[in-house]
């Protein structure tokens, strides 16, 4: 097996992991701050391919700005489940999960009745037409995914570490009691949890469009997918989630020219598995979602 094989495999794997490795992270940031499990995150991934396709292709915006205009239509969806789910924050934890979960079955339902039941096509805006270099095969969208999310990801972990919301966004995340006695508003700061989460999750939507048909259901696979990867990483680390999905992503790419793509999540998921047996805080050692 030459060297051009591997590449070709690698960059297949990385493309897709990618989209999984942004959909942990949704989820892992979420979780680190609010300790919450964001069922809906399926849901908003749909939402965030949708809102690109409608100024994409609807309002016929340029993709930059239609991709723009995408994730931050869709990270205020995320801003405002704060304000829905904050009454029942006050009861229990519980009943937040079981917000979210009833809040991914709404997303989805009105989706189908806005857009139909039938997947839309998404054009690739680099093209379709495969791109060839030394021997080696890749999509345009690929090198999309290549360029723009570990941008988006320096951009995160730049806000994180230097700007005042992000050092308040990790002072809830190390201890929640501490920090609102502090003087940080905690309703404030899961808002933006949730909105950030959200963004992340239609940045995954919007690059993996151009791959899958956009449809009320396309998010379940790929969140699934992502929660397993940020599971693997160590639930609520993001660059965990990020190593993991990056993992995922070849594991499945492996699998299925080696042995057969019919069976390819099974293996990743099996093997997933065997890795947590051995590591059950995840790669990076957070704790996994055990500790709820």
């Amino acid at each position: 097996m030459g060297i051009g094989l591997i590449t070709q495999i690698l960059l297949g794997g990385l493309g897709i992991g990618i989209i999984y490795s942004l959909v942990g992270m949704g989820y892992s940031m979420i979780y680190r701050s609010m300790g919450l499990i964001n069922f809906a995150h399926a849901s908003i991934f749909m939402l965030g391919a949708y809102m690109g396709l409608v100024f994409y292709v609807t309002l016929g915006f340029p993709f930059p700005i239609a991709f723009l205009f995408g994730v931050l239509s869709t990270g205020m969806i995320g801003f405002f489940l704060e304000r829905i789910l904050r009454p029942l924050s006050r009861i229990d934890l519980m009943f937040m999960l079981i917000g979210t979960l009833a809040l991914g079955i709404v997303f989805d339902n009105l989706a189908q009745i806005i857009w139909g039941a039938e997947g839309l096509q998404f054009p690739a805006p680099l093209g379709e037409e495969p791109i060839s270099l030394g021997g080696i095969t890749i999509e345009p969208q690929t090198i999309l995914i290549f360029i723009i999310a570990p941008l988006l990801m320096v951009f995160l972990q730049v806000f994180m570490q230097k700007s005042r919301t992000g050092k308040a966004m990790r002072a809830v995340a190390q201890d929640r009691e501490t920090a609102g006695a502090m003087g940080i508003s905690l309703n404030r700061m899961n808002a933006l949890t949730l909105g950030i989460g959200s963004a992340i999750a239609a940045v995954a939507g919007i690059l993996a469009a151009p791959i899958f048909l956009v449809s009320p259901n396309m998010g379940w696979s790929v969140a699934i997918k992502g929660f397993a990867a940020a599971i693997l990483g160590g639930f609520g680390n993001p660059i965990g989630a990020v190593i993991g999905g990056l993992i995922f992503g070849i594991i499945e790419a492996a699998s299925a020219f080696f042995i057969s793509s019919t069976y390819k999540y099974t293996i990743s998921f099996a093997i997933t598995i065997a890795v947590l047996m051995f590591k059950p805080m995840g790669i990076l050692g957070e704790p996994t979602i055990e500790k709820m």
